[in-house]
């Protein structure tokens, strides 16, 4: 019967290519996603030295927890030395810093943080949807008292009735918001722009706004007398000033 015994010199072969798969196959625990597979990579160097890293496989899928969202690390920006990538999101708790209020982190928002928005990891939400909603309004306020201002500077009658309006509005918002520019900007409207009763309406709330409320009612009620039949909207909100609180 022949012998099949393999040569001491191809078994040595066999055993180092076996101990070099499993130096290759490398992994890291995480406690979220269990076994993370890395792939090495290596380089030539210009002393011709090899030098090689190993990153986290983006292909890796584990298996996704009740309610997990599953991530597509292709379309993820972070940092390979301090960030694991995302393979799945789970619903996160966080407190707003503005109202104190507990609000959700959802996996579905926070896929569109970091896959769609490409926001970096470091990126987490510290206001509730309805405070950061708040601060966009704000924001957008404050960029039309910019834009009103620059038409100012040209006397345009509708960059003084923006300006007014976008600082009575700002000053509703946030309780911010100077009240005495926004009566000055009313009435210079009026002067370069007669036909309108709009800066009446804006000078109007400011006095309110102020406190000067016998004022107020005075602008207001003129402003009602003279718009009959302009728009409902405006109309509105001046009759809200004159209801007593």
């Amino acid at each position: 019967m022949l012998d099949k015994r393999i040569p001491r010199e191809r078994k040595q072969k066999r055993h180092k290519a076996k101990k070099n798969t499993q130096a290759e196959a490398k992994f890291v625990r995480h406690p979220l996603f269990g076994n993370i597979p890395l792939i090495r990579h290596a380089n030539a160097g210009r002393d011709g030295k090899i030098w090689e890293w190993w990153q986290y496989d983006p292909a890796y899928q584990p298996a996704l927890p009740r309610g997990a969202v599953r991530g597509d690390v292709s379309k993820q920006v972070y940092c390979t030395a301090h960030h694991v990538p995302k393979y799945f999101y789970l619903d996160e708790d966080h407190d707003c810093i503005q109202c104190g209020q507990r609000f959700t982190f959802s996996g579905e928002e926070q896929k569109y943080w970091y896959e769609t928005l490409k926001f970096n990891f470091c990126s987490i939400p510290i206001r509730c949807v309805d405070c950061r909603r708040r601060r966009r309004s704000e924001h957008a306020l404050r960029e039309q008292i910019a834009r009103a201002k620059a038409d100012v500077r040209q006397l345009n009658p509708a960059g003084y009735v923006a300006l007014a309006r976008a600082i009575v509005e700002y000053r509703e918002r946030t309780g911010q918001g100077n009240l005495a520019e926004a009566i000055a900007a009313a009435r210079k409207a009026a002067v370069l722009w007669p036909a309108s009763n709009e800066p009446q309406l804006w000078e109007g709330i400011a006095h309110a706004l102020a406190g000067r409320q016998q004022r107020a009612e005075t602008i207001l009620k003129s402003f009602l007398a003279k718009s009959v039949g302009g728009p409902s909207a405006l109309r509105t909100k001046a009759e809200k000033y004159l209801r007593p609180n």
